[in-house]
């Protein structure tokens, strides 16, 4: 129950992600398409049924009607070998008694003669006795004449008389090879009947063989003749062929279909094809009536009905695709490019699409009224982001001149402490340098810099410290040649170097160290300060202070990260981390810009 409610809520999600179009064509499948498709299917599967169903018993109809005019035929040959057995010229045999050759042949003429009557150019009459002694040896055999009188030294030799001798004078059917000449062993099926005394029963006087009656047989078939495909074969009990019309199940072939299979209507497949199986049993001549069908065949009419109804269905899909279409193109194309638009719509920036011409649709008033819309917002939006720049101009300016006395009050301070303690040639030096630093802070005007200089005016600070603390730290520099090109904003070294060496390095004597470097890497300018200093720096004091949670302090830090911020966004700024060894780093994330326009930061 669970795995069906968590699909469900999948599918309910699913249906709910998707836009109008998709949904549409979804609806069209699931709640149209597939229904017609199911119904259709199932409608055409119950219809064959009951095709086939009618057909196949009206098909037993006729075999069962079919399979008693066959009887028929068999009673009639019944009756003319009961007529023949009862003659006086077949009776009298029993009686006579062996007598000359010249006699013998005189009945052998008389016999024949009689038979010949019977005898038609399909329908052959034959008669066989048994002659152990040889008196007839002048009367050839079956294997010249096609039809006549036989005398066989060895019955029992012979295919049929097994059969024959056991119905005990009744009349069966069965598979033999014609008489007379017969090289390629053409089968013929034979009414046999062994030939009783009427005086004394027990008394066989011989055997009579109507030969060629598949022909009548075969004539039964009529009936059929309207279904071209059907196959129908007479079988015996041993499910031989003794009648068929159709060359592929000859005469003496056998049918496996027909084995252990009772009277009704069935399905079997053969090769691929689906058949369907007729089959009447006879108890008058223990014979069996089967036809077979192609299904296919069966249901030509219906398959030909549901064609039409496919094709119906293929132009109501098709006109169903084309309303769909006209529906998509008319509503669900302009409602989705709206939708897409609007998403694709970020406020500032003007839409890439002009206003439709004046109509009564929805839609494009809607779509027109939405240009409109963000028309106007953004001239707000340019309006307002001109405000904020001169805001930031004049907040950048105050801030500039916040640091500018503060530098100038610690440079005075070197120069005077090594005015005092040294000649004229060092105080020169670092007035020199506080001229470096002074005209660098100004840098006509300009907020972005490139590092050459602003690493010119790190040095001159650096040298200005050295001299004040009479050379008691080293500095190690690592400038990529790369970076040199780049822009940052001006002064942000300036107040993390002097951190480093007020709270880091001062009191180290000569142990101090400072480490300066600046990288490219992926687009960023990487400017990092660390000194190895042996107090223990509050690190998460110094990152709430730039993230502004600590008010009244490190008034030069926060300096630094709100130039930075101001200029490229909260997404760069500085960041205080311990060293591995000991002391602190900082380091400065800036993107690498070459020209000031270059890089605008989006409004708030």
């Amino acid at each position: 129950m669970n795995s069906w409610k968590g699909k469900g809520i999948s599918m309910r999600t699913m249906l709910r992600n998707m836009n109008l179009m998709k949904k549409l064509i979804v609806l069209l499948i699931l709640f149209v398409v597939i229904p017609i498709l199911v119904l259709d299917l199932v409608v055409a599967k119950k219809l064959e049924s009951i095709t086939e169903e009618q057909v196949g018993n009206a098909l037993l109809q006729l075999v069962r009607g079919s399979h008693l005019t066959l009887d028929r035929e068999s009673s009639d040959f019944e009756e003319k070998t009961e007529k023949i057995m009862i003659s006086q010229e077949i009776q009298q045999l029993a009686s006579i008694p062996s007598s000359s050759e010249y006699e013998r042949f005189e009945i052998f003429k008389t016999l024949d003669k009689y038979l010949s009557n019977y005898s038609t150019n399909a329908i052959r009459y034959s008669m066989f006795f048994s002659d152990t002694d040889k008196q007839y040896s002048f009367v050839p055999n079956s294997d010249i004449l096609n039809n006549g009188i036989f005398y066989a030294t060895d019955l029992n030799a012979l295919s049929w008389y097994k059969s024959v001798s056991q119905a005990k004078g009744k009349g069966v059917l069965r598979v033999i090879d014609k008489f007379g000449y017969n090289p390629n062993n053409v089968k013929t099926v034979a009414y046999l009947r062994q030939l009783n005394s009427i005086y004394n029963g027990e008394t066989v006087i011989g055997y009579l063989l109507v030969s060629g009656i598949e022909s009548p047989l075969q004539q039964d078939f009529s009936p059929f003749d309207k279904y071209a495909d059907g196959q129908v074969m007479l079988l015996d009990q041993e499910n031989t062929v003794l009648a068929s019309n159709t060359e592929k199940f000859q005469i003496g072939s056998s049918v496996a279909a027909a084995a252990d299979k009772v009277e009704g209507v069935y399905k079997l497949k053969e090769a691929g094809v689906e058949y369907m199986h007729v089959l009447h049993t006879s108890e008058a001549t223990n014979t069996k009536l089967l036809m077979r069908v192609p299904v296919q065949s069966i249901i030509i009419d219906h398959i030909s009905v549901q064609r039409l109804v496919d094709w119906i269905m293929f132009i109501y899909f098709f006109i169903l695709f084309l309303a769909s279409m006209y529906f998509i193109q008319s509503i669900l194309k302009p409602i989705s490019r709206l939708a897409r638009i609007t998403n694709s719509y970020h406020p500032g920036r003007p839409l890439a699409i002009s206003m439709h011409s004046e109509s009564k649709n929805e839609i494009v008033l809607l779509s027109n009224h939405f240009i409109r819309m963000t028309d106007r917002l953004n001239q707000t939006i340019y309006d307002q982001y001109e405000l904020e720049l001169k805001h930031k101009e004049i907040e950048l300016s105050i801030l500039h001149t916040q640091i500018n006395p503060h530098l100038l009050y610690n440079t005075l301070e070197s120069v005077y402490w090594h005015t005092f303690m040294e000649g004229a040639t060092e105080s020169a030096e670092m007035i020199k340098d506080l001229s470096l630093i002074m005209r660098i802070g100004l840098s006509k005007g300009k907020l972005l810099i490139p590092v050459m200089e602003e690493m010119n005016h790190a040095e001159a600070y650096v040298r200005l410290q050295l001299f004040r603390y009479e050379y008691a730290f080293q500095v190690h520099w690592d400038i990529e040649e790369e970076a040199k090109k780049y822009l940052v904003p001006k002064v942000i070294l300036q107040p993390i170097i002097e951190n480093a060496i007020l709270h880091g390095i001062k009191h180290m004597s000569q142990d101090g160290e400072l480490w300066i470097s600046v990288r490219v890497r992926k687009g960023l300018i990487l400017i990092s300060v660390e000194d190895n200093g042996y107090r223990q720096a509050d690190i998460e004091m110094l990152n709430a202070i730039l993230k502004g949670k600590e008010n009244n302090r490190g008034f030069g830090i926060i300096n630094v990260q709100k130039r930075i911020q101001l200029h490229f966004g909260s997404s760069y700024g500085l960041h205080y981390s311990r060293r591995e060894d000991q002391g602190v780093r900082a380091w400065i994330e800036i993107p690498a810009i070459l020209d000031e326009n270059e890089w605008k930061q989006p409004p708030a």
